[in-house]
């Protein structure tokens, strides 16, 4: 499968996506299986929420399930990674502050899973401007990433200006104390589908979980930490080249929590 692109069941064209090029918009990345896909709804809320925020205007789950099908359906794929960015087609209307009018741009390409091995992290001084949202600014998260893949490492862990982790460049991380509870950091940053899922599905089991600052001091005091989005969830080996106290897995109980959490398919 190669990566395709698509707008309303079509394929984008050089206009429109012209004319999306403002870096100024949102999106989501889910992963495809079947035509279904876990914490759909909250995929919905979150480009619902973002493009109030972002255009004044409103998105409707009939809209955002029928150009995501269609999409599907003209690639002729069940099983695909796909990202929705949505974008104004006038942005003059943004720059006067008036309602505009969005495009949805759908792109998909093949399946994505999590790192196989666990992942040595390095970490980076950086607090994404409007962390809550899901937006198109990546420059600064990817270039943490490259920065830190140059220096011999997998991946780059976010630290703010107090020395507080956040989250990963793409990702959400969470710890394991030495009890097994389930730590996740406090602070400004994207709360993604995954580690909503996980919370919840952690809090419908019992299993202990708390949100607490985490100083970038601390983290090797915790026996093992995890990565998790979209792709679903991953073992952390190290940061800044020293390990953590325990073995790098992941629980069996957050494996278990996130198979549970149900597929749901796309509506036409």
């Amino acid at each position: 499968m190669t990566s395709s692109f698509w707008i309303d069941g079509r394929a984008a064209d050089a206009a429109t996506l012209s004319r999306l090029q403002t870096n100024y918009g949102h999106l989501s990345t889910m992963q495809m299986r079947g035509g279904a896909a876990q914490g759909l709804g909250r995929h919905l809320m979150r480009l619902q929420s973002a493009n109030v925020e972002l255009f004044g205007t409103a998105l409707s789950d009939e809209r955002i399930h029928r150009e995501l099908a269609a999409a599907l359906r003209a690639a002729a794929v069940d099983d695909a990674t796909l990202r929705v960015s949505v974008g104004a087609l006038d942005f003059s209307a943004v720059e006067r502050g008036d309602a505009a009018e969005v495009a949805l741009l759908v792109a998909l390409s093949p399946p994505r899973t999590p790192p196989a091995s666990p992942q040595r992290l390095q970490t980076c001084r950086h607090q994404r401007p409007l962390a809550h949202l899901k937006h198109l600014a990546t420059l600064p998260l990817l270039h943490a990433r490259r920065t830190a893949r140059a220096a011999g490492f997998d991946d780059a862990l976010l630290v703010d200006g107090a020395g507080h982790v956040t989250e990963g460049a793409l990702w959400n991380i969470g710890f394991v104390d030495a009890e097994g509870g389930i730590v996740w950091p406090d602070g400004a940053a994207l709360r993604g589908v995954a580690e909503t899922l996980l919370r919840e599905g952690l809090h419908a089991a019992g299993i202990a979980q708390r949100v607490a600052p985490v100083r970038r001091s601390d983290c090797l005091a915790f026996r093992s930490a995890f990565a998790c989005n979209s792709n679903g969830l991953w073992p952390l080996a190290s940061i800044d080249g020293q390990a953590f106290a325990g073995d790098p897995v992941i629980p069996a109980a957050l494996q278990a929590v996130l198979a549970t959490a149900p597929w749901e398919p796309l509506m036409a």
